[in-house]
């Protein structure tokens, strides 16, 4: 009989017992525990790995292999890792910025914990950190709070104060603007919904004109094969191009009534205006700024 313990996260102890053995509770009331003869067998996962329920589904030998498997993918991974930021150097030394970060970015994808790629792709994305505008896109400030500690440490001493900055400074910029974009488009929204609704009355109207005289003409038609006389054709013609009329009038006030609602919507979009569209530009910088600093 095979038992597996999971002692700590880094440990996989598995207890083998003698078959035919009887089993009992360590754990009994009475405490008496009979003393089974048993043999343990203790591996201890790598650095690096976590629990893993399927190690616990291996034979004893599946597991071994199965760990110096991992350990050797880790080491190699690893010694690509340096190759490649060794290579991303060369290219860093040599101005050439985009292959260097090129280098540095599969270096740390082989190894994330490599803290000489992690500053290298900065030092390559900022150009020896002369250009900022690369902490101000979505995947990099994300991808630099989430980088290890070292390399957080480490760019932010080089570039957090400046950071601060122009934090501190596209606060106060945004602060006005955000007044006078509330403003401005609850001054338009007045507008806009009033010209919807003048448009949303005609279409209606016209819409329900349309609808009487079609079930007028329909009503008219139905006497022309039980009624002599010309009249009923004359009222079913005549309620079919009135119908025909409005129908007209429909289409042209559903254009304006859709034009109407689509200035609504746009209203409402920050982007709608120069000025909007200024202080969507403006927020997002902060945005990434916030995720960066976290402060």
């Amino acid at each position: 009989m095979e038992e597996r313990i999971i002692d700590n996260e880094r440990e996989i102890k598995i207890k083998r017992k003698r078959e035919g053995a009887d089993y009992v509770d360590a754990l009994a009331e009475d405490g008496a525990a009979e003393e089974i003869p048993e043999e343990e067998l203790i591996l201890e996962l790598p650095e690096g790995e976590e629990y893993d329920e399927d190690l616990v589904g291996l034979t004893p030998s599946q597991l071994k292999e199965e760990l110096a498997r991992r350990e050797k993918a880790m080491r190699e991974a690893r010694e690509e890792s340096k190759k490649l930021t060794a290579a991303g150097a060369e290219q860093l030394g040599a101005e050439a910025y985009g292959e260097a970060e090129d280098l540095f970015a599969q270096a740390v994808m082989y190894d994330p914990d490599n803290a000489e790629a992690g500053k290298g792709l900065w030092l390559a994305r900022t150009k020896n950190f002369t250009d900022d505008e690369a902490f101000f896109q979505d995947t990099n400030a994300e991808e630099l709070n989430a980088a290890n500690e070292e390399v957080r440490a480490y760019v932010l001493e080089q570039a957090g104060e400046r950071l601060r900055v122009d934090r501190e400074t596209l606060r106060a910029e945004c602060a006005p603007l955000k007044a006078e974009v509330e403003e401005s488009r609850a001054y338009r929204r007045g507008y806009f919904s009033d010209h919807k609704k003048y448009y949303l009355v005609r279409f209606g109207a016209w819409l329900g004109l349309f609808a009487l005289l079609v079930l007028g003409a329909g009503i008219s038609a139905s006497f022309i094969y039980s009624t002599r006389g010309i009249l009923p054709v004359a009222l079913t013609g005549g309620f079919g191009a009135a119908a025909a009329l409005s129908l007209v009038f429909v289409v042209v006030f559903s254009r304006k009534l859709l034009v109407a609602s689509r200035l609504c919507r746009e209203n409402e979009r920050p982007a709608s205006t120069e000025t909007g569209a200024r202080l969507e530009y403006l927020e997002e910088r902060l945005r990434c700024l916030d995720i960066i600093l976290g402060e």
